[in-house]
């Protein structure tokens, strides 16, 4: 469905159409256009009315595509990514597209979806100071980069959060399970450096470049994006850090309790020879041996090889082997 707003100065009035666009915008006015769970026909609709050129078309009606920025004479497309915020699946990351085109009077948005909080968030300010619209489009721009990137802090924060527990839980007791949510964690750290990474070389155009849009006490908004955007990927660095760590511990850990477990077979293996050695040299044929006719002979050899064993783990815990 085509929702149109017209921006004034004074209101944001609803329903406009489309057919006298041109005539009803005026200077410092500003036309939006958003469409949600839009079809092929009212893409072609608005392209026949704002003349937006074929590829950027081609690029709403495909399927999701990495975010790119196309230019054209008299107007540009980006195609923005949108990631949900789940509480409770932490470990999947479904990205959505919110396709923009700007031009010199207006702005379309167009989602998939049918919420669309960027979007709704920014037309809420417009009603709340239509005056913003004397900014021109690209503040509008501005506003709806800001949310998303905004929106993307919690994800990342909580991956942060998750890899510092895990890191705890790793040093008080490294097991299976732990290993396999540290994997999961690696995965969606990886997820999100492959979405956001093409958003962040838009962004970095938009800081960079000149527009035709653009004014240039606009350019420090678009670079504060920028620079929120790479605090993002600083966060990211630091999981994927921290996350080596915990793979480090976890393979330190196991090292060490497989290390335990030798010393401690190792150590019952050699009290054991110790005492096969004495049973086997009794039970050769000869006739003459020590306490071999004696009548307290099996108690005497018992106690001698509980003293015997008593005296090897002396030992062995004097040298700190035990």
């Amino acid at each position: 469905m085509i929702k149109t707003y017209l921006i004034t100065k004074e209101q944001l009035q609803e329903d406009i159409p489309l057919e006298d666009w041109q005539s009803l915008v005026k200077d410092d006015e500003l036309l939006w256009v958003d469409v949600r769970a839009y079809t092929p026909e009212e893409v072609e609709t608005l392209a026949r009315h704002f003349g937006l050129h074929s590829v950027a078309v081609d690029s709403c009606l495909d399927g999701y595509r990495r975010p790119h920025l196309y230019e054209f004479p008299d107007h540009f497309y980006v195609n923005l990514t949108v990631l949900e915020n789940r509480k409770r699946k932490r470990t999947e990351i479904k990205p959505t597209e919110l396709h923009l085109f700007v031009g010199k009077k207006w702005v379309l948005t167009l989602s998939q979806q049918e919420p669309s909080p960027a979007v709704d968030e920014v037309l809420n300010e417009y009603r709340e100071t239509p005056a913003l619209c004397e900014r021109g489009p690209m503040h509008a721009v501005y506003l709806l980069l800001e949310y998303l990137v905004e929106s993307y802090f919690p994800i990342v924060e909580r991956l942060d959060d998750d890899a510092d527990e895990l890191e705890t839980a790793m040093l008080q007791h490294a097991d299976k399970r732990s290993l396999a949510r540290l994997f999961d964690l690696k995965r969606v750290g990886f997820e999100l450096r492959r979405i956001l990474g093409p958003q962040r070389d838009v962004l970095a155009t938009f800081a960079r470049r000149d527009f035709p849009f653009i004014r240039s006490e606009q350019n420090v908004y678009f670079q504060d994006v920028y620079n929120r955007m790479i605090r993002i990927f600083d966060i990211m660095d630091t999981v994927r850090e921290i996350l080596s760590g915990s793979l480090d511990i976890y393979l330190s850990a196991i090292s060490n309790r497989l290390n335990e477990v030798m010393k401690v077979l190792t150590i019952v293996a050699t009290v054991l020879m110790t005492l096969s050695f004495i049973t086997g040299f009794y039970g050769m044929n000869f006739t003459h041996l020590p306490w071999l006719r004696s009548p307290n002979a099996f108690r005497n050899m018992v106690i001698f090889m509980i003293a015997l064993t008593a005296a090897m783990l002396w030992w062995f815990r004097r040298r700190r082997w035990l």
